[in-house]
């Protein structure tokens, strides 16, 4: 009888190994492991590539800022000085149409090589060109008043000068609320 508990015990043992091992989901095979890790790693490298994107949308977005300032000051310098009137005019001008354009021409430089390797943001309906804040009517109305700055001339007035402000306010501040 001594000899049977010990077999016994043994043999409850064993049959309770069986039924959990039996019930433990199979290891996965190598093909459903290594396919797990591409799935894994495919997302993270899209979890990055939004993040790319999103911080050159940023980036963008600072420089158009910059342009806006810039424009802002030479509008300001020139409602002071007389005597350097049309340069400040000018200059808000070029900052304008920089504004516009997304960029200058170094900006644009990169924008196109990355269009070519086939990064795009935005397309414009009608016109089918790409874009990330400055839509086409946009750009337009922009173009419009970097025209309308560089012809006020040495004779505008701190009244004309500050309308011309206020539109570049109004057209930036629509530009570059996001949609």
């Amino acid at each position: 009888m001594r000899s049977l508990v010990p077999v016994a015990v043994l043999g409850v043992a064993m049959a309770g190994y069986q039924v959990a091992r039996s019930q433990q989901p199979a290891a996965p095979s190598a093909h459903e492991a290594a396919a797990q890790v591409a799935a894994s790693t495919y997302e993270h490298l899209a979890s990055a590539i939004i993040e790319i994107e999103a911080t050159e949308d940023e980036l963008v977005k600072s420089v158009l800022i910059g342009y806006q300032s810039a424009a802002q000051g030479h509008l300001r310098a020139a409602a002071r000085d007389a005597e350097g009137r049309v340069g400040h005019l000018e200059a808000a001008a070029a900052e304008i149409t920089n504004i516009a354009n997304e960029g200058d021409k170094r900006i644009q430089a990169v924008r196109q090589r990355l269009a070519k390797a086939g990064h795009t943001h935005n397309t414009d309906a009608e016109t089918k060109s790409d874009y990330i804040w400055i839509t086409n009517r946009e750009k337009k109305a922009l173009l419009d008043l970097a025209a309308k700055v560089a012809r006020a001339g040495a004779n505008a007035t701190a009244g004309e000068l500050d309308a011309l402000r206020n539109d570049l306010i109004k057209l930036f501040d629509s530009a570059i609320t996001p949609e």
